[in-house]
């Protein structure tokens, strides 16, 4: 599994997709928002680098989820390379769980990237350890949710390479709903509803309460984001009965 998991993070390292938008890209918008609008204070101490790397992270970790991942998936399947292991006796579940895992490690290098990167060069504050801790766990379990969809995505489109541009598409889709683009407070009322369903909104906006420590969990998320993973395997189980 050890071997697996390392020949994973190597072929990761090769698609220049996957790569820049999941490390480089996020930096880079956040640097060119903080030269052009300026570390800015918020009051309390905190400053616009302490906002805006929570959208920063979300621009990170939306191409793993929804592009990186199920075109993986995609690939396996349409090449039979589950199953032509499976002929050879290797345990697909540890193959499977060592290529999750190494996704898994990718979001994590993104999001600590992310704040390495800001600490440095803009002076992100950061809080202490038990909201660090529950920042991380929250954020984690926004990329499980999204994984479960990136299997949905994998599962219903038949050709990988077409998976590349509609995961494109969902991917630049959810980032004008969180508000990437335009602040999420200025986008239309309609566009507002729709984002506040999306996990993802809640990690780029209101999670600069649990980043500022004036909460810990936040309830609303884990609703949404629950009711989307549930919602995703349900999908998942049945396009893989089919």
């Amino acid at each position: 599994m050890k071997q697996h998991l390392l020949l994973s993070l190597k072929m990761q390292l090769r698609i220049p997709v996957s790569i820049f938008f999941a490390l480089i890209f996020p930096i880079l918008m956040m640097t060119i928002m903080m030269v052009s609008y300026g570390n800015f204070a918020l009051g309390d101490g905190y400053r616009f680098i302490d906002k805006y790397f929570l959208i920063s992270t979300a621009i990170g970790l939306l191409p793993i989820a929804l592009v990186s991942f199920p075109i993986w998936l995609g690939e396996n399947i349409e090449h039979d390379l589950f199953k032509r292991l499976k002929y050879f006796r290797l345990s697909i579940a540890q193959i499977i769980a060592a290529d999750v895992l190494s996704y898994i490690i990718l979001a994590v290098t993104s999001v600590s990237l992310n704040i390495l990167w800001a600490k440095v060069f803009f002076d992100l504050s950061l809080p202490n350890f038990s909201h660090l801790l529950a920042f991380i766990f929250q954020v984690l379990y926004a990329v499980a949710a999204l994984m479960a969809i990136g299997v949905s995505l994998a599962l219903i489109v038949p050709k990988t390479k077409a998976i590349l541009p509609v995961g494109m598409m969902a991917m630049f889709a959810v980032y004008m709903l969180i508000g990437v683009f335009v602040p999420f407070g200025q986008l239309p009322a309609i566009l507002q509803n729709i984002g506040s369903c999306l996990p993802m909104k809640y990690v780029a906006n209101n999670f600069y309460d649990i980043w500022t420590q004036q909460q810990l969990f936040n309830g609303r998320f884990c609703f949404i984001n629950t009711l989307w993973l549930l919602l995703a395997w349900i999908l998942d189980s049945y396009l893989y009965k089919k």
